[in-house]
């Protein structure tokens, strides 16, 4: 009889415990991505315009987009690989330009000049150089977007977690700040005479 009452309770117990695991198995990264709200971007490549991205059907074309999509995130590596983007983007549009000018002056100058057409010839190679490395920039910059919303919809998935946020009051973290405590005056405050509260 006592066997038989103890093999009901197990039956009976069994199934709760199990019900209480698979409550607690729910990532915390899904319900952090839930409370920010962070919806994920989708990317295409297409023949002209080579890598697009939209959320929620609206094209995300300016890093000021970017921007205001990542920031609710506050997650330093999305954030350091979109400002690398935006940053070499605009050398290579630097470069570029200035490989373009080289290139088409070489050009003209080997049209139109009669004799002595060698400094055209490396005017003209140097442009071309140039504007390919520019390319290279540019290509880097579509690399590191390209990386920075993969980390992003990483965590819009729930596949990484969240990390809490950094502590807004910066100056609590010196060793010299007062400790809140529950009670008054129990915080330890030194003189400038390595006295203790009044106590040698």
């Amino acid at each position: 009889m006592l066997r038989s009452l103890t093999l009901l309770v197990i039956l009976l117990i069994a199934p709760l415990s199990l019900c209480a695991e698979t409550a607690t198995a729910t990532p915390a990264s899904t319900a952090a991505s839930v409370t920010l709200n962070l919806m994920p971007i989708d990317t295409r490549l297409t023949t002209l315009d080579g890598l697009t991205y939209t959320q929620s059907g609206d094209e995300v074309k300016s890093y000021q987009d970017f921007h205001s999509i990542f920031d609710p995130l506050n997650d330093f590596e999305t954030e350091r690989l979109i400002n690398h983007s935006e940053s070499v983007l605009a050398t290579s549009k630097l470069v570029e330009s200035a490989g373009l000018i080289g290139a088409v002056v070489g050009v003209v100058g080997l049209v139109t000049a009669s004799s002595n057409q060698t400094p055209w010839w490396i005017t003209a190679a140097s442009g071309a150089v140039m504007f390919d490395i520019g390319t290279l920039f540019g290509a880097d910059a579509q690399t590191s977007k390209f990386n920075a919303v993969q980390r992003y919809n990483r965590f819009a998935y729930g596949r990484e977690q969240v990390l809490p946020q950094s502590s807004v009051d910066e100056k609590s973290l010196l060793p010299g700040a007062p400790v809140s405590t529950a009670t008054p005056g129990a915080a330890v405050t030194p003189d400038t005479k390595g006295q203790v509260n009044g106590k040698p």
